[in-house]
């Protein structure tokens, strides 16, 4: 009878291939516990208390998509919130659980938006900054700087006038209005040519003339965002129709306003007179 020896060699292979099965066996084994530890229960829709679930419970608290199914057809009530929150628009709001204004009178759930410029707590706005002389004025240097809204970095100066119109406040040429002997450059239609802004190089006015030269007026926009960023309470002044620099395009003898409480915004003619304020 013969007896089979096992050579070295063969014993050194045996050896090496049992190391790398016996890793792999353990990687595999790791890797199952951890796609277990992900969908305890089962699967994310047993009622378990696994991270998908605590997603979807985080989404549908956030109110931030829905159970139902959608393109990708129909994959559970918590796939279908995951993959629906994942395609819709981000808004910030909703997120940090934001309002927009509301008292007891009309709280958000009955529609309410207050034009208080006393907002209440929890109400949509931004960080404000006071300039001051500590601050060096929000670092303008300039002492016309009021605030700086920390959500667009821009400062605003308080409110620079009353009553001016659309041309004074951008430091634009005055139309003439067709009277001699200046010509015919009137600002009264849309199109006419005196309603465009040929901006003042000497003997500034508005914004372009206050403190060091960097103010201007601000876009609608940035106006807007301002409103939304909480400027009602935190600007002196801005309960006014306040002018910004932006023309209306399918009517060029008007520009653009905004209440800075109420959010307001509307166009008119630019020889109308209104608040302006400035930033940088």
């Amino acid at each position: 009878m013969k007896i089979l020896h096992v050579t070295q060699p063969s014993m050194r292979l045996f050896i090496v291939l049992s190391i790398f099965f016996g890793l792999v066996a353990l990687a595999l084994g790791r890797q199952l516990l951890v796609v277990q530890a992900e969908q305890a229960g089962g699967s994310p829709t047993a009622g378990a208390d696994s991270r998908l679930k605590q997603l979807a419970d985080t989404l549908t608290t956030s109110s931030y998509g829905n159970n139902d199914s959608g393109s990708w057809g129909d994959w559970g009530i918590y796939w279908n919130r995951i993959n629906s929150a994942a395609r819709a628009p981000f808004n910030d709001a909703v997120a940090r659980g934001l309002t927009n204004g509301g008292n007891a009178d009309f709280p958000q759930n009955m529609g309410g938006i207050h034009d208080d410029t006393s907002l209440p707590t929890g109400s949509y706005q931004s960080t404000w900054t006071t300039c001051n002389v500590g601050n060096n004025y929000c670092g303008s240097g300039d002492s016309n700087a009021e605030k700086r809204d920390e959500n667009t970095g821009l400062i605003w100066s308080t409110r620079t006038s009353s009553s001016a119109n659309w041309f004074t406040a951008n430091n634009c040429q005055q139309p003439s209005n067709g009277v001699a002997p200046t010509g015919p450059n009137a600002c009264t239609a849309n199109g006419n040519e005196g309603c465009k802004c040929v901006k003042l190089t000497s003997d500034k006015t508005g914004c372009e003339a206050l403190g060091d030269g960097n103010w201007r007026l601000p876009y609608q926009k940035e106006m807007m965002m301002a409103y939304i960023d909480g400027s009602g309470p935190q600007l002196s002044n801005s309960a006014a129709v306040h002018w910004s620099s932006t023309t209306n395009t399918s009517a060029t003898q008007n520009a653009w306003y905004t209440n800075l409480s109420s959010g307001t915004t509307a166009s008119n003619t630019k020889t109308n007179s209104y608040s302006f304020r400035c930033v940088r």
